[in-house]
């Protein structure tokens, strides 16, 4: 439900989704039946049997996974979430980039697999939907976070908002950003005649900010992401912070806020689909 829930597993699921959706045809009885409604969105019979058989659950449980989606439908409705052509295809390429593979590749894979790759994308369209759903959502509940909370947090969690005023590091630099990745798996103890390594202390003030960010953010004995710098690419593995300097309030009250959501994000969206489902209208017509 959170950003850090957009894995591989979206990927498999999705695909899975597509691939059955192909094979579940064989079941002429069940296309037309209603089995029931909630807040007047109507359940096929079909669609709890097809949830049956793609999770391997009892049919009480996929009444109630389609319950909550038919109420994940009705905000979408109500709020007019609307997903356009570029941001699926954003969101293509960066499953394929995930997986290490093209947007190309990803259909033929869907394709080869006998699925259908216009079914792929509805599917893309639905949980990019649900995406911006949860964070409208989280951010309604986090308007009643009161700045008495945000400097509560910023004072019991100083750490993560102090700055090293020196690094320690041990740069790996290389044209080849795959040999990178190898001596990142290797937690440094492989280093690919392509890589070249040396041993540096890094002024704060002197980087970019996006390269202070992965510093302030990674842990020691960690590796931060591979930047691209000019024709080459660099990794660093993180060995000490030095003289930690605390950042005023202010200048990290957006960062405190980012954090406070991130904490809360589950229960918000939790507690809003809970108060939803109790006043849900679910008319039960069959479900045999």
């Amino acid at each position: 439900m959170t950003r850090n829930k957009w894995n591989a597993n979206l990927f498999f699921f999705v695909c899975l989704g597509v691939l059955m959706s192909s094979s579940l045809f064989a079941v002429p009885s069940l296309v037309n039946g209603i089995a029931f409604f909630v807040n007047d969105y109507p359940v096929t019979l079909m669609e709890v049997y097809k949830i049956q058989q793609r999770d391997k659950v009892s049919q009480q449980i996929a009444v109630d996974f389609l319950i909550n989606d038919r109420l994940h439908k009705e905000e979408i409705d109500k709020r007019k979430i609307v997903i356009n052509e570029i941001e699926i295809n954003d969101e293509i390429a960066r499953i394929a980039r995930q997986k290490k593979a093209t947007p190309a590749q990803v259909r033929n894979y869907i394709q080869g697999n006998g699925g259908n790759w216009e079914k792929y994308k509805e599917e893309i369209n639905h949980n990019l939907q649900r995406k911006k759903l949860y964070q409208a959502i989280t951010q309604e509940g986090l308007r009643m976070v009161d700045e008495k909370e945000l400097e509560n947090y910023y004072n019991t969690h100083k750490q993560e908002f102090s700055i090293p005023q020196s690094i320690d590091v041990v740069k790996y630099f290389s044209k080849d950003a795959k040999a990178l990745e190898r001596v990142i798996q290797s937690n440094g103890k492989t280093t690919p005649n392509n890589v070249q390594k040396t041993n540096e202390v890094l002024q704060t003030i002197e980087l970019h900010p996006q390269v202070v960010q992965a510093f302030t953010q990674g842990v020691v004995g960690r590796f931060t992401p591979i930047f691209p710098v000019s024709d080459e690419f660099v990794v660093f593995l993180i060995k000490a912070k030095n003289n930690p300097a605390l950042l005023p309030y202010d200048n990290v009250r957006n960062v405190v806020m980012q954090k406070i959501m991130e904490q809360k994000e589950d229960y918000l969206i939790y507690e809003y689909f809970e108060k939803l489902r109790s006043n849900a209208k679910v008319n039960i017509v069959r479900l045999q």
